[in-house]
C-alpha cells in the first residue's frame, strides 16, 4: 500500500484539479468564468479588469495542465508539484483575508457547482498542501525531462482554453433591449421618466440599490415609476427583498438561462456577459438616460441618479 500512496495521491490530487476547472465553467461555461469566477475571485483580488479574462483563463489552462502531467514523470518534482503547491498557495493568502474580513460567502473555488465559503476552501488548500508536500518527498527526482513536451501540453491546453472560451471583444450597448422585455405595457411606453431594475432577490447590492431607491422616491411625490426583473435563480426571497426595501414595486420574474432554445428570452441571455447586477436603469421615455451596473465604477449611485432627475 506504501508503496502504491505517491500514485494514489496523484490520481486523487489530478481529479481535484480537473474538478476544480470544470466547476469554474458551471452553470455555463461563458457564465461559471465570467460571473463566478472573474467577478467572484480575481476581480476582488484585486486584478484589473481588462486583464482578468485573460488571466482567468490562463489559471484554467495551469489547473487542467496541473491534471494532466502530475499523473506524468515529466518534470513532476522539479516543477509539477511546486507549481501545484504554488497556486494552492496564492488562493489560500486571499481565503485568509477574506476570512479576516469576515466574508462567509461562497468563494467560487470550485464555482457555483459546489459551494464553499472561505474557511472551509482554506482547510481544503491546506490539507492538500500538505498531501502534495508528501508526495514531494516521497518522489525520486527528475531524470529524463523533456521542456519541449511540457510545453506544447501547455500551450495546447491554453489554445482549448481561448478557443472554447473566446474573450469577448463586444462594447457595452445602450442598453435599449432591456425595457422591451418588460410585460407591464404600461411603463413599458410611458414617455415619462422611469426607472428599470434587473436584481436578483438574494443578491445584498441589489437589496441596497433599491432600498436606495425608495428612498430617493420618498422625497419627491413625482419620482419616476420603477419597475423590476428578477431573475428566478432566488424567486423565495422576493418576499424578503421587499421587507428589507420597505415598500414593494411592480416586478416579473424571469427564467435565469433557458437552455432549450437560442432566443433571447432568459435572464441571464440579456444582461450576459456585459452587465452584472445590480443593473438600474433610467429612462425618459424611450431613450436610455443611464444605466448603472455591477459594483465596480459604473456603480449605481443615488446621488447621481438624481442629479440627474433634477436636470
Amino acid at each position: 500500500m506504501k508503496k502504491n500512496l505517491p500514485m494514489i495521491i496523484r490520481v486523487l490530487i489530478s481529479a481535484l484539479f480537473l474538478l476544480s476547472a470544470f466547476a469554474k465553467l458551471y452553470p455555463t461555461p461563458m457564465f461559471g468564468i465570467t460571473k463566478v469566477f472573474e467577478q467572484g475571485q480575481l476581480i476582488p483580488m484585486g486584478f484589473p479588469e481588462d486583464l482578468v479574462p485573460y488571466l482567468s483563463r490562463f489559471i484554467l489552462a495551469i489547473e487542467l495542465l496541473i491534471a494532466f502531467a502530475i499523473l506524468q514523470k515529466n518534470y513532476l518534482k522539479k516543477l509539477i508539484i511546486p507549481s501545484s503547491i504554488g497556486l494552492l498557495v496564492l488562493f489560500s493568502l486571499h481565503l485568509s483575508y477574506s476570512i479576516f474580513l469576515g466574508d462567509s460567502e461562497n468563494c467560487g473555488c470550485f464555482g457555483d457547482l459546489i459551494p464553499m465559503s472561505p474557511l472551509q476552501a482554506l482547510i481544503k488548500n491546506i490539507i492538500t498542501i500538505a498531501v502534495l508536500g508528501y508526495l514531494y518527498k516521497n518522489t525520486a527526482d527528475d531524470k529524463e525531462n523533456s521542456c519541449s513536451k511540457l510545453s506544447i501540453q501547455f500551450l495546447s491546453v491554453l489554445l482549448v482554453m481561448f478557443a472554447f472560451l473566446p474573450v469577448s471583444s463586444q462594447t457595452k450597448s445602450e442598453g435599449s433591449s432591456f425595457v422591451s422585455f418588460v410585460e407591464d405595457d404600461n411603463f413599458k411606453h410611458s414617455e415619462e421618466y422611469k426607472i428599470l431594475c434587473y436584481f436578483d432577490a438574494g443578491c445584498e447590492h441589489c437589496q441596497h440599490a433599491a432600498r436606495s431607491l425608495d428612498s430617493l422616491s420618498n422625497l419627491s411625490e413625482s419620482f419616476p415609476a420603477i419597475h423590476i426583473v428578477f431573475s428566478d435563480t432566488e424567486q423565495d426571497n422576493i418576499p424578503s427583498f421587499f421587507e428589507y426595501v420597505g415598500n414593494q414595486y411592480p416586478y416579473q420574474v424571469m427564467p435565469f438561462a433557458n437552455y432549450d432554445t437560442d432566443e433571447v428570452d432568459s435572464y441571464m441571455e440579456i444582461t450576459f456577459p456585459d452587465y452584472d447586477n445590480p443593473i438600474v436603469i433610467l429612462y425618459k421615455g424611450a431613450k436610455q438616460i443611464r444605466l448603472f451596473d455591477g459594483t465596480g465604477y459604473n456603480e449605481y449611485h443615488a446621488e447621481e441618479l438624481q442629479l440627474l432627475l433634477d436636470k
